[in-house]
């Protein structure tokens, strides 16, 4: 491949990775990051001492932020461990995703960390929570960072600054200079591919067909039980989960209020389902109408089920989920029913939920992918999604 080609591609790379149809911006990222990485090269190699690529003796993973992203990471964590088994794996994880790595064999301790410059809702005490996570950091000594979201706040407050001496990301994102293991990131594959890839650039193996494990308690399985005890659920009934939300300020990835509705109707008159509507707090208003308007078959469990084990071990009773591309769909896949994605701004191919037990029905649109920071075409990508497509 010729310099220009090669250069083309990442900056082909870094678009698809931030989802960006105007080339200019991932232009300057790479540019910058040859530039600036040059002489942090030359550094390296003249003053700084030998920086140690295998056998890490604590390894910290950074996946500190959204639900969907921790679920496709879980393949990460069994390979990780695998290719190191005497290596003592810490993940840090957001207050709330890090619920779905409690009991995993694969992860030996969890760092709980919201970062501020990822989630602005909880940045109010950011400063003392940050001094606090490096501390933590510091004291544990790792050697080896990963961190699986590509991000330059995270590459030098999480990896530089507490003075990780190993750091490993995808060379998809501002500021892989402060790396020291930069690996090539690749357009059109899923996102755990990518993370894969990570893995398998520190010496694990190639792998064809990842999926999630999520290791249920005692605990989560006795919820689920009585939850389905309380509403009358028996082992015959056709329990159908539909997920209306999104997640907060995310609009561009709401099916219609009406269309939710209107398919609830149609399972409950066609197929006798039994129908539980998940979400929030923050959506517990969204589903409440919804229940209204389809009727006595509809349970609530927005804002009653707070944890995501406990919901998982919901859905696992449960014979299908249907929502948009959000953390729940995901949960639901990994919990291991069938799934209906109603595909929005999102490229499915990268974020379909990972195994076969999934179906997406996707309109296609020219604007996909997108931010979802605006839409000229007031979210069509959905709209164009009728009831009677599921």
């Amino acid at each position: 491949m010729s310099l220009f080609n090669c250069f083309n591609a990442r900056v082909e790379a870094v678009a698809y990775k931030l989802r960006f149809k105007n080339k200019i911006l991932p232009l300057i990222i790479v540019v910058l990051n040859v530039l600036i990485g040059f002489p942090v090269f030359l550094y390296r190699l003249l003053f700084a001492s030998t920086v140690r690529d295998s056998d890490p003796a604590r390894i910290l993973i950074i996946r500190a932020d959204r639900i969907g992203d921790m679920i496709l990471s879980l393949p990460v964590y069994r390979e990780l461990k695998e290719l190191f088994p005497n290596a003592h794996i810490t993940c840090m994880a957001s207050t709330l995703s890090s619920q779905l790595i409690e009991g995993n064999p694969y992860v030996d301790s969890i760092m709980v960390y919201d970062p501020p410059w990822f989630d602005n809702m909880k940045g109010k005490n950011f400063l003392h929570n940050y001094l606090h996570i490096l501390r933590s950091i510091r004291k544990q000594k790792f050697d080896t960072a990963i961190d699986l979201r590509g991000n330059i706040f995270n590459f030098f407050f999480l990896m530089v600054l507490p003075g990780i001496r190993q750091r490993v990301s995808i060379d998809a994102a501002l500021g892989t200079f402060l790396l020291t293991h930069a690996v090539p990131y690749k357009k059109g594959r899923h996102e755990t591919d990518s993370f894969l890839d990570i893995i398998k650039s520190l010496g694990g193996r190639k792998i064809s067909n990842p999926y999630a494990e999520i290791f249920f308690s005692e605990e989560d399985e006795a919820y689920a039980k009585t939850f389905f005890q309380i509403s009358n659920f028996t082992e015959k009934d056709t329990v159908i989960v539909l997920h209306p939300g999104a997640g907060n300020g995310r609009i561009y990835k709401l099916w219609p209020e009406k269309y939710f509705y209107e398919l609830g109707k149609k399972l409950v008159e066609q197929y006798g389902a039994k129908i539980i509507i998940t979400g929030s707090n923050d959506e517990i208003d969204l589903a409440q109408r919804i229940k209204n308007q389809i009727g006595e078959h509809a349970f609530l469990a927005a804002g009653e089920i707070t944890r995501l084990k406990n919901l998982a071990a919901v859905l696992k009773k449960c014979c299908l989920c249907i929502g948009t591309s959000t953390g729940i769909t995901h949960l639901a896949a990994a919990a291991g029913i069938p799934v209906i994605v109603l595909c929005g701004p999102e490229d499915p191919q990268r974020w379909c939920p990972l195994g076969d037990n999934h179906i997406l029905i996707n309109k296609e649109v020219a604007c996909r992918p997108c931010r979802e920071k605006s839409c000229q075409y007031d979210g069509r990508c959905l709209k164009l999604i009728t009831p009677q497509d599921v």
